[in-house]
């Protein structure tokens, strides 16, 4: 069953890379018979190539880019060019994410909620030390297979005595926000939030 969840989710990354509604060709009864028997066990959601083929659609559309920054409870707002954007979106896109690491480093469990005909994919890093500490892809029903809904990524670091957590949210064709927490010894936890919209529609969902 894992293998046909990935390949359902694949078409429904080709849908929204390249706006292709084909429903993608059903598993054979072989393949089903590999990811019962664990052959298949590393078949992760490609992270990756999903972001970035989102990015590029951005880059490529003529939608206006409005960020809006939250610092110490007020609100800016401003339209922003492709290369800034560019720079925030790229943040979404670790090397953890690339290169085959992604299988090797990291761990999948699943939740599927009948309710809502949604499913969550959760990756943990097998090293707690990386600073990619944990992504999600949720993905609800489309009209002809799952469809990704969004992808959350928590990362951590350190800088001198400065402990910095990011947690990036990535609203499929909608929006990207990236919350930036700096944790100093001794002093008050400083919070920045950087959100933007291209789809046209509010800030707010």
């Amino acid at each position: 069953m894992k293998l046909l969840i990935a390949l359902c989710l694949a078409g429904a990354f080709a849908f929204c890379a390249c706006g292709n509604p084909k429903q993608p060709a059903p598993a054979s009864n072989d393949s089903l018979a590999q990811a019962d028997s664990g052959a298949n066990k590393n078949a992760f959601f490609p992270v990756a190539e999903y972001l970035e083929a989102e990015i590029l659609h951005v880059d490529s559309s003529l939608m206006a880019l409005k960020k809006f920054t939250i610092r110490d409870g007020h609100t800016d707002s401003v339209f922003i060019l492709v290369p800034e954007f560019n720079q925030l979106a790229l943040q979404f896109v670790p090397r953890e994410l690339a290169d085959g690491s992604f299988e090797k480093n990291f761990t999948e469990t699943a939740f599927q909620d009948k309710a809502t005909r949604s499913i969550t994919f959760t990756y943990s890093p097998v090293n707690k030390n990386m600073n990619l500490q944990r992504v999600d892809v949720m993905t609800i029903a489309g009209l002809r297979a799952q469809q990704v809904r969004s992808v959350y990524l928590e990362k951590t670091r350190t800088s001198g005595d400065s402990v910095i957590l990011q947690k990036l949210f990535w609203r499929a064709q909608h929006s990207c926000q990236i919350t930036t927490m700096v944790r100093v010894k001794g002093k008050q936890a400083g919070e920045d939030q950087v959100r933007v919209v291209w789809d046209g529609g509010e800030e707010e969902e």
